[in-house]
């Protein structure tokens, strides 16, 4: 007796093998997360995520919400940078470094920029939301301004 496999068994075995195959295999030898020629990227802060590098201007986008912050965003001596600060919670949030005369209030659900040429003042500077009320609705929000 032989063992014959029914024809939609043999189907879904061929198939799972091609997915796995292609899956693996190929590609044009450029990275997944490449930005397309033309179109500039626009670093983002993300909510309690370091930046990936310094920026040496343009815009930085950073989110805001409820108990985050990004833990670090890094520029570059003398950059000219937009932070394009959004606040996705539901109090108020202030994106400020005190050392840098940085301040501005955003409200909920809304977008502020604050242009700044960045100052010859090398190192690690506080910035957060150092709002106190309403009580715990601004804890951990801060993190380090990283001029180099």
């Amino acid at each position: 007796m032989t063992f014959q496999p029914k024809s939609g068994f043999l189907v879904a075995f061929i198939t799972g093998v091609a997915l796995v195959l292609s899956a693996c295999g190929g590609g044009s030898g450029s990275p997944a997360n490449s930005v397309p020629q033309g179109k500039p990227s626009t670093p983002t802060a993300a909510v309690g995520a370091p930046s990936s590098g310094a920026v040496t201007g343009g815009e930085i986008a950073v989110t805001l919400k409820e108990n985050k912050f990004p833990e670090e965003i890094r520029v570059k001596v003398g950059a000219k940078v937009v932070f394009v600060i959004t606040n996705l919670g539901s109090e108020s949030h202030t994106f400020e470094a005190p050392d840098m005369e940085l301040y501005k209030e955003i409200q909920p659900g809304q977008t502020n920029r604050i242009e700044w040429t960045v100052p010859d003042k090398k190192g690690n500077w506080d910035v957060g939301c150092f709002l106190t009320a309403p009580a715990g609705a601004h804890d951990g929000m801060e993190g380090r301004l990283i001029i180099e």
